[in-house]
């Protein structure tokens, strides 16, 4: 007799069979093999007489059917399966059919496997009732990019009976059976069922079941694929004001109140009811195809990281609420922007827990093999969580995408490598860019993740190994309209050639078509020519991508547009005597792009006897900067500073052709009636052909401040009562910035302003009531605001001092002082009443109020007035 080798636990490790008769020997492999857990009881069709039964036996789909049997074993006691049957194993599913059944009687089944007789699994014990009853599926009745009504027909279906439908992403008739069981409101004769929670663009196969508690019948499978969705950066997501925007609403949802999907980590479809890890992700799903945020949104968003969550509610404002009857948080971001997050619950194989007053949400992070990242909420709690990998949750998406469109007009004009040759780095930090071969339009320029490769390696100045010299010239290239495009190339050894080619561009996939190599200095990249990407184009930079391997090399480029943006401002200076001598007009000084913001001085050399045109102009600075403003600081005239108005001089665009005036003196300029200035800064002369008060004999000095983006500035009321009660930033009426007003004076953008402040703890009287304005003295120590109205509790205040509010400063602050204990109105006296003694401090009954206050007042200037 032959030598027998048997382990029957090195089956549950690695076993196979092999044999060549019926003494076989066996023998240990590691080819696959069989355990319990290959082994799984299936459901059952049944009649009243019959039943047809299903399993499923993994791992001897490609095992000679001698080497083992299987089928089912059964009968009427679940603990005594006495009956067998042989069923027939077709691609891992196992079918038989048992006969002469009794109607009406529940029976219990499992399915077995038996290698050779000498050791079997079997799997669950299950149980089905025979029955007359039958079930039919009916066609999907709608469908949309989230929800579809589904439903069937019974009949014969005995009282108590449940039905509904089945849903599986999978379209195996046992896949489907095992799927996610979603019950109809109640059992009828014909039923339907409404599903929302589904992924868009997506195929689900679906049955009707009639669940007789003792056994399930189900229908025939059917599909439907839901409606495909387009996802918009700007639609789609809000700004909160954070590091990311934040969906509307939930994957799966229709509108910010929807539930939306549960889903599994790494589930796809929403209606994955495995309790087993393996049928899961194990790995962090972040970016990857696995996302499935990145897969419902086309590429526009991910799935958050638990910081994510973290900072949207640490930087939000959150508040339990109801949005159409359901329970979840409203989130305010500091913009103000907002986004509801339902209490969706959690889902485990089929049970819906928590929904309607906790939210289970999924990240795309996992913790551990079998476990994930989640953030859960309550009304009384919110954290970070950690959930088995099959505990279905709630997705809400991210993005950083952006939705800029290519606009192949940019393309046309010269373009320069960003080599450094001028000294200067326009818009890149190199002339090439290492990215990803699979990198595209939107992945670059619209931040879309790409999942198959995260490469950007800024390659600088000092990378000359992928072949050029840094500060060389090589060049350029100018494309045109008309499909033509000239390179003009400098060699390395300084040789320059010219060529002229032709393009044309593939505007749905941002592709450049060449038919000669791209300006590229001396790289030995091959691919220079034929159909390149186009990864970034604005009106500043260009970049194109060079293909080798796995790489797309990003050939970076500046424009004209931008070479002239960034060169320095030119100042031109005009200063004339009444004599007719001094300068007509010279560039003084030129003033490098990154140096403009600030202060800065201008100087002349030589005399001038008395102001005629007295001018500075800043060529272009509008024209690039249009919300700059520039004003004097000081003058000296022979290195002593000289008294002048500044709201005299005539400020902004005033040639209108995008050059920056300041016109301190000028008998043919803005301030002038018949070729005289009306008003001289200078003194309080009218009416000059030249002002005698400005003379220099040798030296003329004057600082001056360019301010290319001004900052706003908003006042507030605050007022203090005797027991220092009061709110010490205050209500507010809007803010300001600085501009060049329609008369070419520097003003504030919003003159008037009424600020009200409701409150019930003033009655007894104020010992400050001020208008607080924060950084204006420090940026403009000359503002004078004027009180121009006064009422308290709704009753106008008439009859006060206006000599006696007076302008001050609380360190960098402007104040408009009404009344303060410890400020100079303490001193001058106040407008509205007289102090009287409270505690340490000095208070105004007048100002005492039971409800509300409203002061009124304007901005009337932003200089000082000078007294001859």
């Amino acid at each position: 007799m032959k030598t027998k080798i048997f382990l029957c636990a090195s089956l549950m490790l690695g076993l196979s069979l092999a044999s060549c008769n019926d003494d076989d020997n066996y023998f240990i492999s590691t080819d696959p093999v069989i355990d319990q857990s290959s082994v799984t009881t299936g459901s059952s069709d049944v009649t009243a007489n019959s039943a047809t039964l299903h399993g499923t036996v993994e791992g001897l789909a490609d095992k000679s059917a001698a080497f083992y049997s299987v089928g089912f074993y059964y009968g009427e006691d679940q603990n005594s399966l006495t009956n067998r049957v042989d069923g027939v194993l077709d691609k891992n599913v196992v079918i038989a059919t048992v006969d002469g059944l009794e109607t009406g009687k529940t029976y219990y089944y499992q399915v077995f496997v038996s290698l050779k007789g000498q050791v079997s699994f079997q799997g669950e014990v299950k149980s089905f009732v025979t029955t007359s009853a039958t079930v039919v599926t009916d066609n999907v009745q709608t469908v949309d990019f989230a929800s579809a009504t589904m439903g069937g027909a019974v009949t014969e279906a005995p009282e108590g009976a449940t039905v509904g439908v089945v849903i599986s992403a999978d379209p195996d008739v046992e896949k489907v059976r095992a799927g996610l069981i979603v019950p109809a409101a109640e059992q009828a004769a014909a039923f339907s069922v409404e599903k929302s929670g589904f992924v868009p663009g997506t195929k689900y196969y679906y049955a009707a079941y009639l669940d007789l508690g003792a056994g399930v019948i189900y229908g025939d499978v059917k599909e439907f694929t839901t409606d495909a969705k387009t996802f918009d950066a700007d639609a789609d997501f809000v700004d909160l004001g954070l590091s990311v925007k934040w969906a509307k609403s939930n994957l799966g949802a229709k509108s910010e109140s929807d539930f939306g999907g549960l889903f599994g980590f790494g589930d796809l479809s929403g209606v994955n009811t495995s309790y087993l890890p393996e049928d899961y992700a194990s790995g962090d799903i972040y970016r990857t195809k696995q996302d499935l945020a990145w897969n419902v949104t086309g590429g526009v968003g991910t799935l958050p990281s638990y910081q994510d969550y973290e900072e949207l509610f640490a930087k939000c404002t959150a508040e339990w609420t109801e949005v159409e009857g359901v329970a979840g948080y409203r989130l305010t971001g500091p913009n103000g922007n907002s986004i509801f997050l339902p209490a969706a619950g959690t889902r485990t194989v089929s049970d819906i827990s928590s929904q309607g007053t906790a939210g289970y949400y999924a990240t795309g992070s996992v913790n551990n093999g079998d476990f994930y990242y989640a953030y859960q909420f309550s009304l009384s709690n919110r954290a970070r969580a950690s959930l088995p990998v099959y505990q279905a949750a709630a997705v809400r998406a991210i993005s950083t995408a952006r939705n800029i469109p290519f606009d192949k007009t940019k393309l046309y004009g010269k373009w320069y490598m960003e080599n450094g040759q001028d000294g200067k780095l326009h818009v890149f930090e190199g002339p090439f860019t290492q990215f990803g071969v699979t990198d595209n339009w939107n992945t670059i320029t619209n931040n879309h993740p790409n999942v198959e490769q995260q490469i950007g390696w800024e390659m600088g100045t000092n990378n000359g190994w992928i072949g050029y010299t840094y500060g060389k010239d090589y060049g350029y290239m100018e494309f045109l309209e008309d499909g033509t495009v000239s390179i003009h190339r400098i060699a390395e050894d300084g040789t320059v050639t010219d060529e002229t080619g032709h393009y044309t561009i593939d505007e749905k996939n941002v592709v450049l078509n060449i038919d000669i190599d791209i300006l590229c200095g001396n790289t030995w990249l091959a691919n220079k020519s034929g159909s390149l990407k186009i990864l970034a184009l604005d009106n500043d930079g260009l970049r194109i991508a060079i293909p080798d391997g796995d790489y797309g090399y990003a050939v970076n480029y500046y424009s004209e547009r931008k070479l002239e943006f960034d060169d320095a401002i030119p100042v031109n200076f005009q200063c004339v005597g009444g004599d007719w001598n001094g300068e007509w007009g010279a560039i003084c000084d030129r003033i490098d792009a990154e140096k403009l913001e600030g202060k800065h001085t201008v100087t002349y050399n030589g005399t001038v006897n008395g102001a005629m045109v007295f001018n500075i102009d800043f060529q272009n600075l509008v024209a690039k900067y249009p919300t700059a403003i520039v004003y004097i600081n000081d003058i000296r005239c022979d290195g002593k500073s000289i008294k002048f108005d500044a709201n005299r001089f005539f400020y902004g665009d005033i040639e209108d052709n995008g050059n920056y005036r300041i016109e301190l003196f000028n008998i043919w300029g803005k301030g002038q009636q018949g070729g005289k200035v009306v008003e001289s800064p200078f003194s309080a002369a009218t009416n000059l052909e030249s002002e005698p008060a400005f003379q220099v004999s040798s030296e003329l000095e004057i600082d001056y401040t360019i301010n290319l983006s001004p900052a706003y500035y908003t006042p507030g009321l605050i007022t203090i009562n005797p027991s220092w009660g009061g709110d010490w930033t205050g209500p507010n009426d809007g803010s300001f910035t600085v501009v060049v007003d329609e008369n070419s004076k520097i003003a504030a953008s919003k003159k008037d302003f009424v600020i009200t402040l409701n409150s019930t703890d003033h009655a007894d009287g104020s010992i400050m009531t001020f208008i607080n304005t924060e950084q204006l003295y420090k940026d403009f120590p000359g503002t004078h605001m004027t009180l121009t109205s006064l009422e308290l509790d709704g009753n106008a205040v008439t009859g006060w001092d206006s000599a006696k509010v007076l302008n001050s400063d609380d360190g960098d602050k402007h104040r408009l002082e009404l009344w303060n204990t410890y400020g100079i109105t303490a001193s001058s006296g106040c407008a509205f009443g007289t102090p009287v003694q409270s505690g340490g401090e000095m208070k105004i009954v007048e100002l005492g109020f039971s409800n509300s206050m409203s002061v009124g007042f304007s901005v009337d200037r932003l200089f000082p007035v000078v007294e001859w």
